[in-house]
Parts: C-alpha cells; sequence; structure tokens
C-alpha cells in the first residue's frame, strides 16, 4: 500500500470514530439542468435551529468534546497546519454519504484540514491563485503587511453560516427535483439529526432554485482583504467618479462603506484596481465558480456578533489567512 493510500485510510478511520456506526453513502445526485418557467416557491431560510432543544444540547456535547470552539468553528489552527474533522456550529459531523452526495473526497478534506487548498480547488490552483492575487494587488509587494487577505464562506469553514440553515422538506416542497435529491441524501434521518446549517454547495447539488426562481449555481470562492492603502486609493477613485457624475443612484444610495456589510463601494473598487477585477474573472473561468474580492480598512471588518442574526466576518483567530506569495 502507497504511503497516500496510507494516510487515507487513517483519516478514514479517524472520521468514522468520530462519526459513530457508517453509513452507507449515496450515489452524488447531478445538479438540474432545468431552465425556462419555473413554478413552484424558493428555498428560503428559516431560523428554527437556533432554538431548537437538540442542536442546542448537540452544540454543548461538541463544545465540551473540543470539537468545536466558541464560535462554532471547528477547533485547530492554521499556525499548527491541522483542524478537526468538519462539523456546523451545532456539532454535526460531515459522514461519507454527506461527502458522496456533495461530490467530495476524502483527499479533498484533506486539503481542506490542513489549509492547503479551500474547497473546490486543489493545492496548485490555490498557490497559483494567491500568487496571482498578490501580484494584482501589489506588483513586487514591497510591504506585503499592508495587504490582510482572509478566505470566508463555506469553501473554508465547509458549512455556510448560521444565516443560511440546512434545507427541509417543507421549503422544497414546491421543487419536486431538489426535494427527491434530499430525500435521497439524507433518507429517513430525522430532522435533529441532519446539519443545521449548509454544507459547501448544498443548493447547487440539490438543484434548487434562487429567488427568481433560476438554478443555483457553484459557490463563490470569497476573499476578504483588508488594507488601509488600498481604501485609500478607492476613495480617490470615488471622490473623481463622484464629480464626474459616474456614479450609478445605488452607489451614491450605499455610499462609499456599504451601510450593512461594511466593504469599500465594489464600483470604486474595481475602477482603482483593474488588475484585481482581471485577477477575479480569469480565476472564475478557471474554477467554474464566481471569485468574490472585497475590500475593507486594515482593521477588518467590524464585530457584529451582537447585532442582528449574529453573523460576523470581524477577524479570528480561526481565520484562513492567505499567505503572500511571491509573483510566479
Amino acid at each position: 500500500m502507497s504511503r497516500q493510500r496510507q494516510r487515507l485510510g487513517v483519516l478514514a478511520a479517524a472520521a468514522l470514530v468520530l462519526l459513530g456506526p457508517s453509513v452507507a453513502p449515496t450515489a452524488a445526485a447531478p445538479p438540474s439542468s432545468a431552465g425556462g418557467s419555473v413554478a413552484g416557491r424558493t428555498v428560503r431560510a428559516i431560523a428554527p435551529a437556533d432554538q431548537d432543544a437538540a442542536f442546542a444540547k448537540r452544540r454543548q456535547d461538541a463544545e465540551t468534546k473540543g470539537l468545536i470552539d466558541a464560535d462554532g468553528r471547528v477547533t485547530g489552527s492554521q499556525r499548527l497546519g491541522l483542524r478537526g474533522w468538519p462539523h456546523d456550529d451545532t456539532g454535526y459531523a460531515i459522514r461519507p454519504r454527506d461527502l458522496a452526495f456533495l461530490g467530495l473526497t476524502w483527499q479533498q478534506v484533506e486539503w481542506w484540514r490542513r489549509y492547503q487548498a479551500p474547497l473546490g480547488t486543489n493545492p496548485r490552483q490555490f498557490k497559483d491563485m494567491s500568487s496571482d492575487l498578490f501580484k494584482a494587488l501589489c506588483s513586487a509587494c514591497e510591504r506585503p503587511q499592508d495587504y490582510d487577505v482572509r478566505l470566508q464562506g463555506s469553501w473554508a469553514f465547509f458549512f455556510s453560516g448560521r444565516h443560511k440553515n440546512f434545507p427541509t422538506e417543507a421549503e422544497l416542497a414546491g421543487q419536486p427535483a431538489a426535494l427527491e435529491r434530499l430525500r435521497t441524501w439524507m433518507g429517513s434521518t430525522p430532522p435533529d439529526e441532519r446539519p443545521a446549517r449548509r454544507p459547501f454547495e448544498t443548493l447547487y447539488k440539490l438543484g434548487a432554485l434562487d429567488e427568481k426562481g433560476l438554478p443555483v449555481g457553484p459557490s463563490d470562492g470569497d476573499f476578504h482583504i483588508a488594507s488601509d492603502v488600498m481604501v485609500a486609493e478607492a476613495r480617490q477613485k470615488w471622490d473623481e467618479l463622484k464629480d464626474a457624475g459616474k456614479l450609478s443612484d445605488e452607489d451614491i444610495r450605499k455610499g462609499f462603506i456599504h451601510q450593512k456589510y461594511h466593504f469599500v463601494n465594489r464600483t470604486a473598487v474595481r475602477e482603482a484596481f483593474p488588475k484585481l477585477e482581471k485577477w477575479a474573472v480569469a480565476w472564475k473561468e478557471k474554477l467554474g465558480r464566481g471569485v468574490a474580492p472585497s475590500l475593507f480598512p486594515s482593521s477588518g471588518p467590524p464585530d457584529k456578533t451582537q447585532v442582528g442574526n449574529g453573523v460576523s466576518t470581524h477577524f479570528r483567530d480561526s481565520d484562513w489567512i492567505v499567505k503572500f506569495s511571491p509573483a510566479r
């Protein structure tokens, strides 16, 4: 047996210890290719998971066992180069059947656990993408410390945040194809034994429909860039565009800093950093998924854990930081 297979065997065995009795994987169903007019309701986010006693108990048990931290993230660190098996913020552990349905391999989970590649990429792609990003941001990058880049979203954390609950049969009642895929995936598993949040690309793999009745596409790759240097350049471009009357009414209404999400106006960023825009377009084509950079001041997004639904992307020690890579 090769060393690679031995490593995968150890990974599989460790996962099954965490999961308890083995569950036979189900075949992954391809996403729907339906087009045109769509009848029936779309998937909507609801919020029973945060009030569910079974989920609360599951979360408490997972925290006690050290499987997730106070933020609901898998324990471990990028500094150590390893984190635990993927769990959601209520302690649900990804199972072999989930990987099969989502089209993910043990190797991809291993890359994710070791911070070698976010979901939907491989280490070579991620290294090249990171190198190209820093080249677009600062060319020679004499002061890479001026650019803090962090991954966000389900490709970085395996599960979406608490604002995106796992879909239910009731929500998919008007989408028979997606409903059948959900039943194939979950089988007879009771609701309180299912994930509370959506694993990576759940809606895409289900073939679910968005708010406009169109098939949900692959998950975006989210990059948060924090740089006062870039914000100053974007502000200058914003002022130029505003004085020239080239900002839309929507841009003016939302302002230079988005009132809800606190990132810098995307039009200003796009105009100030055309190389960054080209980078995003090029890697969207290479990966087959959107690549979404968002710009913030060097302090990063504000802490919003006590506001609204409590979802926050402020700096944490458990963040996945993209390391500076010299231009290729």
